[in-house]
């Protein structure tokens, strides 16, 4: 059993109750669908982890990124559609293509945009920092319907984009204006959200966010400003009180391009593995003895005992365990 339900009500009591029970109560109430835990709702394939850009805050770009297992790898395009063959079993999903690298350059893209909407019902996201979104990528997701396309701009004007990012900003503006006017003409709408991330490290970061607020408002788009993102780099300073468990171990399975199975889309040095895909289903690692230890030490409140996780502020985001919106 993944939730030993009296276990995490008494654990919860000493961290903050009164959030838990809202959430409770909306499910009570029928306001969110109950989740099936016995199954990931969320899927995050890194299909590539090859990337055009050198971004100074992404993992990448640092040393413990060239390691031997995380060298630049694109997922097999075999272990991609036995991956999705399982997901397909389980009902509507939700599945990410985007990790650590950027998706539209795998050179089996087009195989990979065909597949993953083999079942419509499932949600499919990408992330992208738009460089490859030239016409025929832009076809593909459109004809295949990809549903929500995260635009990672990063920047409002070309000196900050090029001082962070290390590439041509007018392409990558061109490129998006271009898609939008895709989209106008095409029979499906995806959701575009266009974001950028606040560096606090960086001290022009809140002008940027200011004017890539007014740049982007005039279009059908919605922004995405990710307030403190530290990828578990830097020492871990929430202003928050309370710690939750981190939801992302009940809801989330993360399978990087060289099919090992990691804590959560955060792991990058991937310091927490669960299991391999080539060798395991999904659904025998999601129920494994690995994940479930470490669902455990977060109930328990003992995160800081996990290197990977001490350091890590992404649980902030959504203080909500138990309680996801798949629609």
């Amino acid at each position: 059993m993944l939730i030993n339900k009296e276990f995490l009500i008494r654990s919860l009591k000493k961290r903050n109750l009164g959030n838990f029970l809202f959430f409770k109560l909306k499910d009570i109430l029928g306001k969110q669908p109950k989740p099936d835990y016995d199954f990931p709702i969320l899927i995050n394939i890194e299909t590539s982890s090859v990337c055009n850009l050198k971004c100074i805050h992404c993992p990448p770009q640092l040393n413990e990124f060239k390691s031997e297992r995380r060298k630049h790898n694109f997922i097999d395009l075999s272990i991609f559609n036995k991956i999705m063959d399982e997901i397909d079993q389980h009902g509507k999903r939700s599945i990410s293509l985007h990790k650590d690298g950027e998706p539209l350059i795998h050179p089996q893209i087009s195989s990979i945009l065909n597949r993953v909407k083999k079942n419509k019902d499932h949600k499919v996201y990408i992330t992208t920092n738009g460089h490859y979104l030239t016409d025929e990528n832009i076809k593909l997701i459109l004809e295949n319907r990809i549903d929500i396309i995260n635009l990672s701009i990063g920047a409002a004007t070309k000196e900050f984009y090029e001082m962070v990012r290390g590439k041509r900003f007018e392409r990558v503006i061109s490129n998006i204006h271009n898609f939008l006017e895709a989209i106008e003409e095409s029979e499906w709408k995806p959701r575009v959200l266009v974001q950028i991330i606040n560096l606090k490290e960086i001290n022009e970061i809140y002008s940027q966010i200011e004017a890539f607020k007014k740049y982007w408002q005039n279009y059908d788009v919605e922004l995405a400003v990710w307030d403190k993102l530290n990828w578990g780099v830097f020492d871990n300073d929430s202003d928050f009180k309370f710690r939750y468990p981190c939801y992302s171990l009940w809801e989330s399975f993360n399978i990087n391009s060289n099919n090992i199975v990691t804590a959560c889309c955060m792991d990058w040095k991937q310091e927490l593995v669960f299991g391999n895909v080539s060798e395991q289903s999904i659904e025998d690692i999601w129920k494994g003895k690995e994940i479930d230890t470490l669902r455990k030490i977060h109930i328990e409140g003992k995160e800081d005992e996990v290197p990977a996780c001490k350091k890590c502020n992404y649980w902030f985001w959504q203080p909500r365990l138990m309680n996801y919106q798949n629609n």
